[in-house]
């Protein structure tokens, strides 16, 4: 019985040191491939500085035929201010953003799918 309690007690650490390195991996920012209108949240605190990675993954075929298009379009913006950052991109791209005000953050990609990621600048 006593081995028992030592054994789930070790067991009941363990699991909560894994839960903890999780929680310290995601650190909230954006590390993910999103694609026609769907949202990355994120939130930042004012005077932060993050660099923003995107990459093509697929671009929507133009409803127009004599229309071709190369780019997906990009949009940063504070949940409630509005946009901070639009971008047309066709080529692998990489910027860096001073955030100006905290709060919620939002990523956006219409016209196709990208790979996009948000992290602190180093």
């Amino acid at each position: 019985m006593y081995r028992r309690a030592v054994l789930a007690s070790s067991t009941t650490i363990l699991l909560a040191g894994c839960s903890e390195l999780t929680s310290m991996k995601d650190d909230g920012y954006v590390d993910e491939t999103l694609q026609d209108e769907q949202t990355g949240e994120f939130s930042a605190e004012a005077g932060e500085e993050l660099t923003v990675s995107i990459e093509n993954v697929d671009v929507a075929e133009a409803d127009d035929e004599q229309v071709q298009s190369d780019a997906i379009s990009f949009r940063l913006d504070h949940a409630d201010d509005g946009p901070i950052l639009t971008r047309s991109v066709s080529e692998p791209e990489t910027l860096d953003v001073t955030i100006e005000k905290s709060g919620t953050h939002l990523v956006i990609v219409t016209n196709g799918a990208a790979d996009v990621t948000i992290e602190p600048s180093e």
